[in-house]
C-alpha cells in the first residue's frame, strides 16, 4: 500500500477534545481519518451535516443588514456633531 500525507489545520483546542475522545476510544486520529475517506470512497457523500446553527444564521442576517446600511464618510468636528444631533 503507498500512502499519501494529508496535513490539514485544525483549531488546536478542538483538535485536543477530540484527540481525547480518541484516546479514550483506543483510535488514532490516522485510524479516523482513514475510516472517514474509506465511508467517502464506499458512500460517494461525506458523512457528516455541514449546516449553520440558528445562531450563525441570525449573524448572517444581521452582518448582511449591516452591510445594505448607507455609510457617510465624517472629516470634522462640525460633521460629528451633525450627525449625533440627526434623529
Amino acid at each position: 500500500m503507498e500512502v499519501k500525507k494529508v496535513q490539514v489545520n485544525v483549531d488546536r483546542e478542538i483538535a485536543e477534545d477530540a484527540e481525547n475522545v480518541m484516546n479514550e476510544i483506543g483510535i488514532t486520529p490516522t485510524a479516523v481519518i482513514n475510516t472517514l475517506y474509506r465511508e467517502i470512497v464506499a458512500t460517494g457523500k461525506i458523512p457528516l451535516s455541514f449546516s449553520l446553527t440558528p445562531e450563525q444564521i441570525a449573524t448572517m442576517r444581521i452582518k448582511e443588514a449591516a452591510m445594505r446600511l448607507p455609510n457617510k464618510k465624517i472629516e470634522t468636528d462640525e460633521e460629528i456633531a451633525e450627525f449625533f444631533d440627526e434623529e
